[in-house]
């Protein structure tokens, strides 16, 4: 007779229980990044074209936030059952097992994250010589983030509706949009083997969940000013010159506030994930 223990087939495999981030092949980074620029582009050359009172299309600092999340979970579990004796026609014998079906089982998980931004510009989005995003003939892709996502009908609708019912009464402040998608795996399998005093069993499953989630999210970009200042020379020395020039930014802080902005996108997606689960 022998005895199965589940705990040393997990052990040894503990290096794979964390899975690796996606690949290119289930996370084309390249792909997701160029569909993403080309519909953002021709979103913002349209509402550039209508000249939208309330959207100042070269004013826009622009984030694209990708989240791959990779959970994997294996489940092995063994037992033994048995009897004293061969001799089918007796009368009296004792039966006994190892615990209940399985008799031990371990469960291990492993679970990795990644998180990137990319930051654009939207001034640079008109600027083709210097920012080049060739957009005349993109590939048929099969990674759905990397199809035609939406972005640039939604933001054109949301900019050109809101003109035409409340106009400047209200202001386009922090737009977002995110696609996600999940991939579930699941297997399973059980063996039994069966002898003259008992049986032995066991079971394997395991489970591999992808989840990937593509946020964009738009804030109002720090806008420069020139100021013209005349100082007054050191040393009595009155002589004409032209005016000082001085640049300076909005106290706005676009970087941070497009920060926070996907900041609590993901926190939202990850709750909305918790409750899904």
């Amino acid at each position: 007779m022998r005895v199965m223990v589940p705990g040393i087939f997990l052990v040894g495999a503990g290096c794979s229980i964390i899975p690796d981030i996606p690949g290119d092949y289930s996370l084309p980074i390249n792909e997701i990044l160029q569909h993403a620029a080309c519909e953002l582009r021709d979103a913002f050359a349209e509402l550039s074209y209508i000249n939208s009172p309330s959207f100042k299309a070269t004013n826009w600092l622009i984030g694209i936030s990708l989240m791959p999340k990779a959970d994997r979970e294996l489940i092995a579990g063994a037992g033994l059952t048995g009897k004293n004796t061969t001799d089918s026609k007796r009368t009296y014998f004792n039966t006994w097992s190892l615990g209940s079906s399985p008799a031990g089982q371990v469960d291990a998980k492993g679970t990795r994250n990644a998180s990137v931004v990319y930051k654009i510009h939207s001034r640079d989005l008109f600027n083709p010589k210097k920012f080049l995003v060739v957009c005349e003939n993109l590939s048929p892709s099969y990674n759905v983030l990397a199809q035609h996502l939406g972005i640039h009908k939604w933001l054109v609708r949301t900019v050109t509706e809101k003109d035409r019912s409340v106009g400047g009464l209200a202001s386009l402040e922090t737009p977002t949009f995110t696609s996600e998608i999940f991939i579930k795996f699941t297997a399973s399998g059980t063996f039994t083997y069966n002898f003259p005093l008992g049986t032995d069993f066991a079971s394997l499953s395991g489970n591999y969940d992808l989840d990937e989630t593509l946020t964009i999210g738009l804030t109002p970009d720090q806008v420069k000013s020139v100021l013209f200042v005349q100082t007054l020379p050191t040393g009595g020395n009155f002589q004409d010159r032209p005016p000082d020039r001085v640049e300076t930014l909005s106290r706005v802080d676009s970087q941070s506030k497009l920060d926070t902005l996907l900041t609590q996108q993901q926190i939202i997606e990850k709750l909305s994930n918790l409750q899904r689960r």
